[in-house]
Parts: C-alpha cells; structure tokens; sequence
C-alpha cells in the first residue's frame, strides 16, 4: 500500500508525525500553557474579592447592597451560572439567577471548576458563604478528550502541517532539474532534433523540454519545467478552444496508447499562431504504470498556409467565374432589351407600318434612347476597367455645382413625373457660385444616384440636397439623394458598391441593371477628394450622400441657397438647340460606315456646313491634298489606309488643317496614339453631336443657337388630370386611325375576363399574378389609346411587388371604375351594362375582322391569303386532334396561330390562341375553337385586281 502513496504524500506524512511527538513531548513538560488553570486562578480570584465585599456589606447588616453586586458579576461573566448567599444554618438569603436549578453540589466545603463556595464573616466569626455556580470548563464522559483545547492544538498543527510539507515538497520538486538524470549526449541529440519535444507527467506537467520547443514558445528548458501543458496555450485548427480531456497526452495516459496526427496550433513568442501536428507515447513507470508521455509536435504551418491559400484562390476563382456568370447574364438582358427595341422599331420603319409622322417619331425616339443605353452600358464597363487600372484621369474645372445639378434633375424630371413622382432640387447653406472638380464624372455621378432613386421608388418623390460642409479641417461639398423608395436592408448596404453586386438578387429581375453604376460613382467620388455613403433600412427609403473636394474657396463667393437656386434656374433654361455656321465652312467626312458618314453629313449640313465625304483614308489624303477643307473628321479604323497612317500623310504634307479623330475605341492610350499621329482633337462613337457640334463651334467659329427650355410634363398618353367620373373615355385613336377599331375593341371587350381573373388571383393571395396583369395593362391600354390607365395601373404593379396587400383592392376598384367607363370606337354611348359592370362574360363582337397589313401591296395579300388557306386546313385537322384529346397537336396549334395570326395582322386570334396553347385537354379546347371559328367567319380582305389564291380566302373576300 505504501507503494501507491506518492512520494511527496509520503514524506509529508512523516513529517507530519514527528512534529506531532514533538509537541506532545511538551505537552507533558507542560511547556505549553494551560489554559483552563489560568481559567481556575481568575475563577479564585473574583471570589475572594466577592467574598470580601460580601463580609464588609453583612457586617453593615447590607443584604440589598451585596445582591446588587452579585446581580452585576453575573450579568458581566458568561461563565457565571448563578450566585447565592447562604447563612450557616443553610438558609439561602440572596439568590441571583436560577441557583436552584444550577446548584447541585453536595455540602462539602471544597469548591471545583464549576461549584466555587467562598466563606464570609460577621465581627470576626462565621456568618455563612457565598455560592458561585459556573459553567463546567470541559465536557464530562469518553468525549471530553474531544473538547480539550490541546487536542485541538496538536490536530491543527499536525494536519495544517502535512498540507505545508506536502505543499513545500511539491514546490521543491517541481523545480528539481529532472533532465539531469538524462545523459548529456542524449540531452544532446534531443535538442538537435528540428520538431519540438516535450515529456509530461501524470499531472500534464513538463518534465523535460527540447531546445526546439523552448525556441518556438520564447522561453529556456528551464523555464518550463513544471509548467502543465494546458497552460501553454495549445487549441483546435481554427483557434477553437482545446477541452478538458481532449489533448491527445491526456488520452494517450488514459488509453496506454499513442495518439497519432492530432492537428493543434500553438502561439509562439511572436504571438503568431502556428501548427502543429501532435504525436504521442505513453513512458512507462518502473512498478509498471504509464509515468508520463512523450510529445513530440512537428511544426507544419507553411504547410497549413499554403492549403489555406489554395483554398482561398480556389474560391476567388469559383466566385469571380459566379461574378462573370452573373455579369454576362445580366449584361445579355441589358444589352437584349434596348436591342430588341432597335431592331424591332427599326424593321417596323423598314416595312413602312408607321401609321403616321407622329408614329414614326415616337420609334425613333425609341431607337434613339435605346441606343443611348447601350452607348451608357458600354461606358460602365470601359469607366470600370479604367478605374481598376488606375488609368481614368479626373478633370479640374470651375464649376458651378448647383447649375449642374439644376440640369440633372431637369434631364430626369420627366422620368419621375412618368412614375407620379416628384423631383426637386433643394439647398441646405450657402454654396459657392463656382468649385473645382471634374463636371463629368460629377454629373456622371448625380445621374446614375438620382436615376436609381427614381427607379427603386414607387411612390412620394425624391429630394437633391446641396450643402458646403466647413466643420471638417478641409471643406466639403455634400450632395444628398434622397428617396422614399424600397429601401436596403441593412446587412446589403455595403455590398452595393461592389460591382456586378445589387442588394437583393430580385432587384435584378424586378427592376434591371448590371450593379455598376453605384461602383463606379463611388469611385469616382473617391478619385474627386470625397465618398458616398448609404444610410438605408428595409422598406424605408434610402440617402445617398456624396462627398467631393471642392477645391480652394478663397475669394469665390458664396450663395444664398435662395440665390444659388434662382442662378441655377436662369442658367439651366438657357438651354443651346444647336450651332449655325458660314455656308462657305467645308468639312471633309472621312469614314468607312456609309451610315455613319450620312448621319455626320446630315448634322453637319443640317448647322449649314457644305460637307464632302470620302471612304477611307487614301481618298481622304486625295481630297485634303487637292481641296480646301476647313475641317476634317477622321475615322481611325478603316481599310485601305487607317486614320493613322492618313493623319500622318497629310501632316507630312505640311496641312494644318484641324482633324478630328472619330473612334470606336475609347480605352485610354488611344487618344494619345491619335494625337501623336497628328489629329488635333478626339471623340469617341458613337458620335454625340452635341459635344461634336460644340469642338467645330469652336474650330470654325460657330454661332450657338438658343431655344426655350422643353416644358417637364407627363409622358406623352398620360393625362395629368383623368376624365370626370362620369364621361365615357375615348381611345385617343380611335378617330386618327379606323384601322386600329378592331383592335380597341378585343381590348375593351377582354377586360372584363382579365378583370375576373386579376380578382381571383389576388383572393387567393397570388401578388406575382396581380403584378403581370398590373404591368400588361399598363402597357395594353396606352397603345389602344386608353393611357388614363398608366398611373393606376403602375400603382397596382407597385403594390404587388412591395406585398402591399391592403393596396391592392383600392387599386383595382379604381382600374374597374375606369373600365366601366371605356367606350367602344364602333358605338356612340356608353359600354353596355355587361361590359360596364365587367362581368366575366362578354357579347362576342359581331363586326368584320380585317388584318392591319396594308393589303393594297400585292405581296402583303398574297401571304394574308396563304394564311388563311392554311388556317382552314390546320383547323380541320385540328378538331379532330381535339376530339381525340390529342394535347401535344392543340397546343402546337395554339402556339403557331398565335405567332402566324399576329404576323398576318389579325391580333383578333392572339388571345383564344394564346389560352388554346395552355389549355390541355381538347372538351376544353373545343369552345375556343369555336370562337377561333367565329373570326375566321368574320374576316373581310379589301377587293383585288388579283383572284384569291383558295377558294377559302376568295370566300372572305369583301365584295
């Protein structure tokens, strides 16, 4: 048994044992005090003086005095019982305290520890004697022993005494070098080993240390001798906390096994984490048990480094590939939806289906502002590349801010009022009337912020702040964007400044964009000396704050924001049309493009320049060389000969007239190989005539033509005022274009389903319905000419698509309303009661069906006919298709009429087409068959010269 106490537990006990035969051997000597004799003697002591007291106070025959004293001793002393004066006779004639019930002492004259009988005197003689009865100084029977202070003596100092000595011997051992007991060359050889080495005992406390290890944790062998693993710091991968019972030596103890490739990190002197993989082995004691164990930790932190930085490469890659992804599809959407516009429009004036001026400049305009957004999409990812390659250069011009920011919201004004926004320009402090910036990449700025707060917002408005800030060491310029929009969650702020990134991935789909704009406006605004910040919630709207450096303000005056806004208004409405120049002012137009030359001649001719054009730049140097131009604009990639090399020619030629680099290429370096090939000036395509005609005002000498500024209404088709409730509504083209008749018709006359079903969709909770239909009549009823429905209707898309709920039902009450109250271009009163109360179920029209093609072109009627000639054939086919239930064939049918049908000119079929395609079973396909039956009926061809090429089509045929 002795073999299983520790040795330190032992030798404590030992000295345990000897102290304690000391201190008895001095007990018996009597060497250490006695308390209770000390207790006696005081007990003696104020008897006596009791008792002599007491003689002198009987002797005056003084009883009540000698009570009063014996009542005050026994209330001062604890010990003291009760007190009592006897007479010889036995007679008790003073009692203080319950003396009967403590004094049980026998007769005798001695007194003890807890009875004290002291005599008193009368003239020399006995009287009697006074009674003390104290409490009992140690407990009587086996147990006495227990209570006895020198037992407590000796027990305190022997077992406080063992916890010392084993306390002290721990301490002493602890800091014995066992290391000594290792020969010297093989404490050698461990401390030339590369990966560090520690042995541990029982307690995880180190008992041996190799110079690797001490290295690694900034301290000596010595030093960390006795210090318990757990205190060096040791944790997971990852710095997770290492728990009580999971260190691989405390396992290896427990188990008797080794533990082999634990992962661990350790902070060495530097404080730098560092990892370690951890093997261990237990050491066998000599009676046979596991004594220790032995770690070693083999430091493979540039190994774990480069993992991680693999990691983090490899997802870079994955993210910037997703990044590309995300961005090239958005980019195919961005760039699909403007072109679609362009090339649609522009084939509709190819084929000459403009039905009027009014028309044909409502497509171009189309074209004009669709191309304008390609051309803008296009400078983003160009101002993108530039500002990562640190290659955009910033202007620094006297500016007039509030001027500027004046035309902006001009410029926009009408983008608001089209959503039933407002748009207002506001001035916080007095501003400089002039700063220094870049007014491009400034107005850049304010346009892509305040056309952003327009599109996220639905209702209110939105507010342009302008303010001089001059709390700041330096000043600066702060413009605020504020809006009543969706707003931004919180947690989104920041990554919205990220390119390619927008807060919600359905703000793409719901609102557009790429997520360049707000990226690059940040860092333009951080490249004019400021920021822009967002402060946004959920919901709530958001401000986007722009600072800029405005430069240095001394002696620039400044303006009240009452007179800053009154200059803002006067400057921005002297708005310039164009420049009028000399007829005797000759340009040379060089391009290879035949449209581009076209459209720099027609603005040019059109300023009253005389224009000359050439194909490539060969022709340009004939030209140049043997004519007088005043101006020369240079295409740069053509074939033949380039704009370089012609530029070079004429100049070696000794011409200085000036030359006008035009270029696809707007990357920078470019205009400086155009400048050093000897062109004069440089702009970019597509060619903005403005800033065009504004360089040849200046070269030649042009006079600028002012105009009025364009007044800010709504949009074009949507009223400012609706109708009174009670006034039928007209298309507004019912009397410019009969032709158009039918079309209205169908369109009023569907309603009432449309309605039926938009109803049935938001009862059921089905907001994505509500928003489709919201966004189809917006759309549908302007180009009837029913453009009262704008607004409303883009209320309704907006309250399905912020979940506004309890907005729904107003706004489709008031759509109702206005449906109610459309009349039919073929009537002169007002819808009939089925239509007006938008009944599910409408009247089938009655009236002649005629295709929108202009049917006088022979060609256009030849395909109507083989329309129709194909149209009785598919139908025929097709009820027996239905009849079989044949699903595949009904909606093949479906689909092809209503593509062919709509090709052809008769919109008529796009509806029961369109519901044929998406109806499955033919029992259900047969009523729409029946009312595609009914049109075929109906439709009339003008008459022709030329015979009907089916006996089908000469039977539609009008005579």
């Amino acid at each position: 048994m002795i073999k299983s106490i520790a040795t330190r537990t032992h030798i404590a006990l030992g000295l345990s044992f000897v102290l304690f035969s000391v201190l008895l051997l001095a007990l018996l000597l009597g060497l250490v005090p006695d308390e209770q004799r000390a207790v006696r003697a005081g007990r003696a002591t104020m008897a006596e003086a009791i008792a002599a007291n007491g003689s002198a106070l009987i002797g005056h025959d003084d009883l009540g005095r000698l009570r009063s004293t014996l009542r005050l001793v026994v209330d001062r002393n604890e010990d003291l019982l009760s007190a009592a004066v006897r007479r010889r006779d036995g007679e008790v004639v003073v009692t203080v305290g319950d003396h009967e019930r403590h004094w049980h002492d026998d007769d005798r004259d001695l007194s003890s520890d807890s009875y004290v009988k002291v005599p008193v005197w009368q003239g020399g003689a006995p009287w009697g004697r006074i009674e003390l009865r104290y409490a009992p100084l140690r407990h009587g029977g086996r147990l006495a022993l227990l209570f006895d202070p020198r037992v407590h003596l000796l027990l305190f100092i022997v077992v406080g005494g063992f916890f010392l000595f084993r306390f002290y011997l721990g301490r002493v051992l602890r800091h014995l070098d066992p290391s000594q007991a290792v020969p010297t060359h093989v404490r050698s050889a461990l401390d030339t080993l590369a990966e560090g080495l520690i042995v541990l005992d029982k307690k995880e406390q180190v008992v041996l240390a190799n110079a690797a290890l001490a290295t690694i944790l900034g301290r000596t062998p010595e030093k960390l001798l006795g210090v318990r693993a757990s205190k060096l710091g040791f944790a997971r991968a990852g710095g997770a906390a290492l728990a009580a019972g999971e260190a691989p030596w405390v396992k290896a103890l427990k188990a008797g096994l080794p533990q082999r490739n634990d992962m661990l990190e350790l902070s060495d002197a530097q404080g730098r984490r560092r990892s370690f993989i951890v093997n261990c082995s237990p050491v066998l004691g000599s009676g046979g048990d596991h004594a220790g164990v032995l770690v070693s930790l083999d430091d493979v932190t540039e190994l774990e480094a480069n993992k991680v930085e693999l990691r983090a490469s490899k997802d870079e890659a994955e993210a910037a590939n997703q990044a590309k992804s995300d961005f090239l599809a958005n980019m195919s959407h961005e760039i699909r939806t403007p072109m679609n516009a362009i090339l649609g429009f522009t084939d509709v004036l190819r084929r000459g289906y403009a039905r009027s001026n009014e028309d044909r400049h409502k497509y171009l305009d189309t074209i004009h502002r669709s191309g304008t957004h390609l051309l803008q999409l296009i400078d983003d990812v160009l101002d993108l590349s530039k500002v990562e390659a640190g290659q955009l250069e910033m202007e620094r011009l006297r500016v007039p801010v509030h001027t500027l920011m004046k035309d902006v919201v001009s410029v926009l004004q009408v983008q608001a009022q089209a959503k039933g926004l407002s748009l207002e320009l506001l001035i916080d402090s007095p501003v400089p009337t002039t700063v220094q910036t870049d007014p491009t990449r400034l107005r850049q700025i304010a346009t892509n912020l305040i056309g952003n707060a327009i599109k996220f917002t639905a209702h209110g408005g939105v507010q342009v702040r302008l303010a001089l800030v001059t709390d700041n060491a330096v000043p600066l310029y702060h413009l605020h964007v504020v809006d009543t929009g969706v707003g931004i969650a919180a947690d989104k702020l920041e990554g919205i400044f990220e390119p390619f990134v927008q807060a919600d991935t359905s703000i793409t789909r719901q609102f557009g964009g790429t997520g360049l704009g707000l990226a690059i406006s940040r860092r333009f605004a951080r490249l004019l000396g400021g920021d822009i910040v967002a402060h946004s919630s959920a919901g709530r709207g958001t401000t986007f704050i722009v600072t800029f450096d405005p430069g240095p303000l001394t002696d620039v005056p400044l303006l009240a924001p009452s007179a800053a806004l009154s200059a803002a208004h006067a400057e921005s409405a002297a708005l310039v049309a164009g420049w009028q120049f000399a007829p005797t002012m000759r340009v040379l137009v060089v391009d290879d493009g035949e449209e581009n030359r076209e459209l720099v001649r027609l603005v040019l001719e059109n300023a009253g320049l005389t224009t000359m054009v050439a194909e490539n730049g060969l022709e340009a140097v004939k030209l140049a060389t043997a004519q007088h131009f005043d101006a020369i604009l240079m295409d740069i990639q053509m074939p033949v000969m380039d704009g370089y090399e012609a530029s070079r020619r004429l100049r070696a030629a000794g011409l200085t007239t000036p030359i006008v680099a035009l270029t696809a290429d707007a990357m920078k370096g470019f205009e400086q190989k155009c400048l050093t090939a000897g062109c004069s000036h440089y702009l970019t395509k597509p060619v903005d005539i403005d800033a065009l005609l504004e360089l040849l005002g200046g070269l030649l000498g042009g006079t600028r033509v002012a105009a009025s500024s364009p007044s800010l209404t709504a949009p074009v088709g949507v009223p400012a005022v609706l109708p009174d409730a009670a006034t039928p509504i007209v298309s507004s083209l019912a009397h410019s274009n009969p032709a158009l008749h039918a079309t209205i018709t169908k369109f009023v006359e569907g309603l009432p389903a449309r309605f039926a079903q938009v109803q049935a969709a938001a009862a059921a909770g089905d907001l994505s319905a509500v928003a489709q239909f919201a966004h189809w009549l917006k759309g549908a009823a302007g180009t009837v000419g029913y453009s009262g429905f704008w607004q409303p209707a883009s209320a309704l898309e907006s309250s399905a698509l912020g979940g506004e709920t309890d907005a729904i039902a107003p706004a489709l009450a008031k759509l109702m309303a206005l449906a109610a109250r459309l009349q039919r271009p073929d009537l002169q009163t007002a819808l009939t009661p089925t239509v007006a109360s938008l009944a599910p179920s409408v009247s089938r029209d009655t009236g002649a069906v005629r295709s929108r093609l202009p049917l006088g072109d022979p060609r256009m009627r030849a395909t109507v006919e083989r329309f129709l000639a194909r149209l009785d054939e598919r139908l025929s086919v097709l009820e027996q298709a239905a009849s079989a239930s044949d699903i595949t064939a009904v909606a093949e049918f479906g689909s092809w009429l209503k593509g062919a049908g709509g090709s052809v000119g008769f919109d008529h079929f796009t509806d029961p087409a369109t519901r044929l395609a998406a109806v499955g079973e033919g029992g259900q396909a047969a009523p729409l068959l029946n009312e595609i039956r009914d049109i075929v009926a109906r439709i009339e061809l003008p008459a022709a010269a030329t015979a009907a090429t089916s006996p089908e089509a000469l039977r539609h045929t009008a005579s």
